[in-house]
């Protein structure tokens, strides 16, 4: 075998230097991928709550902002308006809204309303400023009938009674202002005396009137 053939490089040791160049460079490429990941990372911008921190969080700037947006106001309207009162003078709660029994129908049922138990000829008062929506006169259940609508689908209903003279629908009434008397007993409540029986309701459905009156003790 001459020098030549001697200084020849096997396949094994070409084999070899393909695979250590191959890894070398595989070395230098994921060195480069990790120098540029890291340069763009670094070069991210902060979030806008680094840049621009929440008004919250900074008192200096809860101080300036003071008197800017005043907190709404939450005054409650407490004007005579929309404060009933009882309507009578003379406070003498005969029957409230219960399930009772009923001396002129000979039955239990439920008490739709309040009864005040008055002379006839009492004042009756309209219990909170409103519009009157009818006057009937002549009723066979329940004598003559005031019905006075309020604020907030509020309805008050006033029967037995003898309304004061020319009072008409469309007429506005104030709380406290006389709007009938009562009258002696008739109809459906006859039994019970003479008295002023007050209903309430709300968007058409009845109501307790000591919702309104508060004058029950709980």
């Amino acid at each position: 075998m001459n020098n030549k053939e001697r200084n020849k490089p096997t396949k094994k040791k070409v084999l070899m230097y393909y695979l250590i160049l191959a890894a070398s460079l595989l070395v230098v490429a994921a060195v480069t991928c990790g120098l540029v990941f890291g340069l763009r990372t670094n070069d991210v911008t902060p979030p806008d709550f680094i840049e621009n921190p929440d008004d919250n969080n900074d008192p200096d700037d809860d101080k300036n902002n003071e008197g800017e947006n005043p907190p709404p106001d939450e005054t409650v309207d407490t004007s005579t308006a929309y404060e009933f009162i009882v309507p009578v003078k003379d406070v003498n709660l005969s029957q409230a809204h219960v399930f009772y029994y009923d001396k002129t129908l000979d039955r239990y049922c439920l008490h739709e309303g309040m009864d005040f138990k008055c002379d006839a000829g009492a004042e009756v008062l309209a219990a909170v400023d409103g519009t009157v929506k009818s006057v009937s006169t002549n009723d066979m259940l329940y004598g003559a009938v005031i019905t006075i609508e309020h604020a907030d689908g509020v309805t008050t209903v006033y029967k037995f009674i003898a309304p004061v003279e020319n009072l008409k629908a469309g007429d506005k009434v104030s709380r406290g202002d006389v709007i009938a008397t009562v009258a002696t007993a008739v109809g459906t409540e006859n039994a019970d005396g003479d008295h002023l029986h007050f209903e309430v309701f709300k968007n058409n459905v009845m109501q307790d009137p000591d919702d309104y009156l508060d004058i029950i003790s709980k």
